[in-house]
């Protein structure tokens, strides 16, 4: 897989800057119409991260009783604040689960724009079980947070949070996914140079009701 590599540090676009700040992770908001009291602030006993609850918040309201939203309730204007930490997949076919949309943020965070790319192009022991535990998904409705590592070059591991939801077909036909990632501990300031040499090892992986059950733990999707 080729991809661009974006700098990180002092060789930071001076726009991106403040979004790789924890203040403006606390303070991102989707524009709601309603309040989100009803939305948890934890789930498995993972403490959600303001950006992944603000995304569950819009969800539920765009929803709007239905299992789902769909591809047309996805609405930058109400997710223009999120936007910088966003992932927006589609299901290309049965394997192929591709990044339609990823985020301002991400690309700085990760050093890589994989606009375009698989999410599941690189090949690894893992693949199978991360294939089938996001379709799950739409299979039986419902979200999912992950807690998974991601390696700095500085050898450290840097847990972030992995929130996803399923949006419903659209007219094509293609199923979506949509969340966040951010870190999972907070940090002043996002300046890891980060290393891709395999699969990001998965800590926690939590699906939660969203009105129509959950997986069953025997199949062995969560963590």
């Amino acid at each position: 897989m080729t991809v661009s590599r974006h700098g990180t540090g002092d060789s930071r676009p001076t726009w991106m800057q403040p979004l790789m700040e924890w203040s403006a992770v606390e303070n991102a908001r989707a524009r709601l119409a309603g309040p989100i009291d009803h939305v948890p602030t934890e789930i498995g006993g993972v403490t959600l991260s303001n950006p992944g609850r603000q995304i569950l918040a819009w969800w539920l309201e765009a929803r709007e009783g239905r299992a789902m939203p769909g591809p047309d309730d996805v609405s930058p204007r109400a997710l223009v604040e999120l936007l910088p930490y966003i992932r927006y997949l589609c299901w290309e076919d049965d394997d192929n689960l591709v990044f339609r949309i990823y985020g301002s943020a991400l690309v700085e965070a990760s050093g890589f724009d994989l606009t375009g790319h698989g999410i599941f192009a690189n090949a690894h022991d893992e693949v199978a079980i991360d294939r089938a535990r996001l379709k799950m998904l739409h299979a039986q409705p419902c979200g999912i947070v992950m807690v998974r590592d991601v390696y700095g070059r500085d050898g450290k591991l840097y847990p972030c949070e992995f929130m996803t939801l399923p949006i419903a077909p659209g007219i094509d036909g293609k199923a979506r996914i949509i969340g966040t990632v951010v870190p999972a501990v907070k940090m002043r300031e996002w300046n890891v140079e980060v290393v891709f040499a395999g699969p990001l090892t998965l800590r926690r992986a939590i699906y939660f009701d969203t009105g129509h059950g959950v997986p069953d733990p025997a199949l062995g999707f969560g963590v």
